[in-house]
């Protein structure tokens, strides 16, 4: 008998979704019994005196709130299009933001089911934590005329600075922003959040990448996409040694766009001048290894997709508070631009290790890839959780409620940072004439970022050497809807990967003539020109990226199935390893069992989510509201059972609590 049991089936409510193209989960009906509707902003139904005042764009619709008393009926449904309203988004408990017109509003309010329809009021778009002036992010409604919108804004007073599918960016005041914020065109309003870097022994052995390809199991059937700074010198013949250009399907360059009165961008195309960041975290996908198998990525023959978001900036007028240099300002505004065009070329794994500090709010970033996923669910995103991890209170102890986004997304795969155990092999190369001597020192956390850990245990604690604990930076959950997150952890400190082989201090004379300085060279000494130490979450994800590869590449070689993210994550998810310090007090004592706000379901063990021991469904035809299944499997009497459910979610809004 296998020794782990998993299904992976569609959410209940999946066909309903699909019908709507807007998810149904809960209810409110504004009596005294009924749950409340979780907006941000609070219930809106709570206040019997409600403001039942509307804007009306140029065709005469208003935004409304639809409650419902349960789960949406398909003749509900069908009621409710006859109208003529336009669903664009759940709100739990069991209501629905609707775009229609005060006479459709009132139609609707004869449909059974229908509890309340009050007016979605413009400070319900709000996010809690916006800047009285400065630079927003806003997402428009489900399917709004961009140009028209864009238009619309600068006639209430907004700068638009730049735009991308539906989301569009913007420099205004607070008095101008309440006028932004009452046209229909709106969905949400965000304060604008510059996306950051997160910044062998770790995939070989501690997450059993050596057995799962001593198997046959390396990602030779999948196609990886990495978004980041920059891959080598550029393109195919020179992103790498370690990475040959027959595995490299493509490099697509995404040139940041000048934002007038904001920054101006210098573009310097795929190449990776400054941290070394992307030829660092694709080679801990897919790196072949050096010579002795040093830097050997997770899946060391899948094919390679890389897409380049850095470029330099320099900035002025109304952003002149931020410091020139380098930022991933060509990721889209739209992160499905991003992801259409890897998956478009075959990649079905997407590794990024970026994100904005968001402390575990869902964000415009998470309902984008959530949107993306829902639409391709053979498509999984593994996403870095991020580095804010500290001991705020001093009590030495890392705090919840750290998460960045879009590793707040539903569908994607977070991935924090466990410790790594290099076995012993710190040594570098002592003829770059740096002063490099022999070993690099293991710093202790407290010793490297005194004021985030003040306090021990944490501050005494090594930043590698067990592998069963947690890294003390990694971003812990839950997320402000209250889900577990990170998903899934992996050694996240001291990861040895790809060295971009451009402005090497040691190794090359020159610096770069952009900023006046060397590549970063990493964590302590690098081991060669090749090959350096580098640690955060971004180090974490393209491990957990090349684990999900060879797991897709289990399912194409042994089974013949072209997996879907859900059963990806599933199976990393139900064969992981559950650790045994996951709060970093120094004791292997395991006091939080799995799965828990530290490490999620535990550290990826590849060994064993390939052994064909597991069972498996892969349903994608769904259910719905109300049906069932049953699936039936025998267990070994004193074994474990363990049953792992993943599903592909439809995305929430930034407006509800959950």
């Amino acid at each position: 008998m296998g020794k782990r049991r998993f299904v992976r089936l569609a959410l209940v409510l999946a066909l309903v979704f699909s019908t709507l193209a807007v998810p149904a989960i809960a209810q409110t009906n504004g009596q005294e019994d009924a749950p409340e509707i979780r907006l941000r902003s609070g219930d809106p139904l709570s206040d019997a005196s409600g403001r039942d005042d509307v804007q009306l764009d140029r065709n005469g619709r208003g935004s409304y709130l639809i409650a419902l008393s349960g789960p949406i009926s398909q003749a509900q449904a069908d009621a409710l299009r006859a109208t003529g309203a336009q669903l664009t988004a759940y709100i739990p408990d069991f209501a629905y933001k609707a775009i229609l017109t005060p006479a459709q509003a009132e139609r609707a309010t004869q449909i059974d089911g229908v509890t309340a329809i009050t007016v979605f009021q413009p400070e319900y778009k709000l996010s809690p934590d916006l800047a009285e002036s400065g630079l927003y992010r806003i997402r428009l409604e489900r399917g709004a005329d961009r140009a028209l919108a864009s238009a619309d804004i600068e006639a209430a007073g907004g700068s638009v600075l730049t735009s991308s599918g539906d989301v569009v960016t913007v420099a205004a005041d607070r008095e101008q922003l309440e006028a932004v914020t009452a046209l229909n065109t709106v969905a949400w309003v965000e304060n604008l959040m510059f996306r950051e870097k997160h910044n062998e022994y770790g995939a070989g052995v501690i997450l059993g990448a050596n057995v799962a390809n001593a198997s046959g199991y390396d990602g030779s059937t999948q196609i990886v996409a990495v978004a980041d700074t920059g891959i080598g010198g550029g393109t195919a013949a020179t992103a790498h040694p370690d990475v040959p250009a027959s595995r490299i399907v493509d490099i697509f360059d995404w040139p940041g766009v000048s934002a007038q009165g904001c920054y101006r961008v210098v573009p310097d195309g795929a190449v990776d001048v400054d941290s070394g960041h992307g030829t660092h975290t694709a080679l801990s996908v897919l790196s072949d290894g050096g010579v002795s198998g040093e830097g050997k990525g997770t899946a060391p023959a899948a094919s390679l997709v890389f897409q380049a978001t850095e470029d330099y900036a320099r900035f002025g007028l109304a952003c002149s508070t931020f410091p020139d240099g380098y930022y991933l300002l060509g990721l889209p505004d739209d992160l499905g631009d991003l992801l259409q065009q890897a998956y478009d070329v075959g990649a079905r794994i997407h590794s990024d290790s970026w994100g904005s500090d968001a402390a575990g709010d869902y964000t415009v970033d998470a309902a984008q890839v959530d949107d993306f996923m829902w639409l391709n669910q053979d498509f999984l995103m593994t996403t870095s959780a991020g580095n804010s991890g500290i001991d705020g209170d001093a009590n030495g102890f890392v705090d919840a409620d750290s998460m960045g986004s879009p590793a707040t997304a539903k569908n994607t795969l977070t991935v924090g940072a466990s410790e790594n155990d290099r076995q012993g092999d710190w040594s570098c190369d002592t003829g770059i004439g740096n002063g490099c001597t022999g070993q690099n020192d293991l710093f202790t956390y407290g010793a490297a970022w005194p004021g985030d850990y003040p306090a021990a245990p944490i501050a005494t604690d090594p930043s590698a050497g067990n592998a069963e604990q947690m890294a003390a930076f990694s971003s812990r959950g839950p997320t402000d809807d209250g889900r577990i997150k990170p998903d899934i952890v992996a050694p996240g400190t001291w990861v040895l990967s790809g060295y971009s082989d451009l402005y090497q201090e040691g190794y090359d004379g020159a610096v770069n003539p952009q900023n006046g300085a060397f590549q970063y060279d990493g964590w302590g000494f690098p081991l060669n020109e090749q090959y350096k130490y580098m640690g955060g979450t971004s180090m974490s994800n393209p491990l957990a990226a090349g684990a999900a590869a060879v797991v897709r590449d289990y399912y194409s070689k042994a089974h013949a199935v072209d997996a879907s993210a859900a059963l990806t994550k599933a199976t990393l998810i139900n064969s992981a390893v559950d650790l045994l310090d996951e709060n970093n007090d120094g004791s292997d004592d395991n006091d939080i069992p799995i799965p828990n706000d530290h490490e999620g379901w535990g550290r990826i063990n590849l060994a064993d989510a390939v052994d064909g021991s597991a069972e498996f469904v892969d349903e994608a035809t769904g259910l719905t509201t109300g049906a069932g299944d049953v699936y039936q499997f025998t267990a070994d009497g004193g074994s474990t059972f363990k049953v792992s459910l993943v599903w592909s979610d439809f995305p929430s809004t930034e407006a509800a609590v959950a």
